[in-house]
């Protein structure tokens, strides 16, 4: 092939940017799906949590007992136990 021909083939710069700009929205495409996937996953195992440890208390479990089976924080168990039960004082 001779070097005229290769030149002729070879994409413009504006081209090359133009490829170069595409693949690199894609990757961060597939990079933001990636995270918001693992997002709703972790999100998704926090409610389940937070649904858990509301049960427990509504059967009577301590709010101890719920932090150590559940491992949330004391904070948030005592929440879902004022949500549950609104007009009891915290312990």
């Amino acid at each position: 092939m001779l070097y005229s021909e290769k030149i002729k083939e070879a994409p413009t710069l504006a081209e090359y940017f133009k490829t170069v700009r595409e693949e690199g929205f894609e990757k961060g495409l597939e990079m933001g799906i990636e995270k918001g996937i693992e997002k709703g996953i972790e999100k998704g195992k926090m409610e389940e949590k937070r649904n858990l440890a509301a049960e427990l208390l509504r059967e009577g479990f301590s709010v101890e007992k719920v932090i150590k089976i559940v491992k949330l924080s004391l904070d948030e168990v005592e929440e879902i136990g004022a949500s549950i039960h609104p007009n009891q004082p915290e312990s």
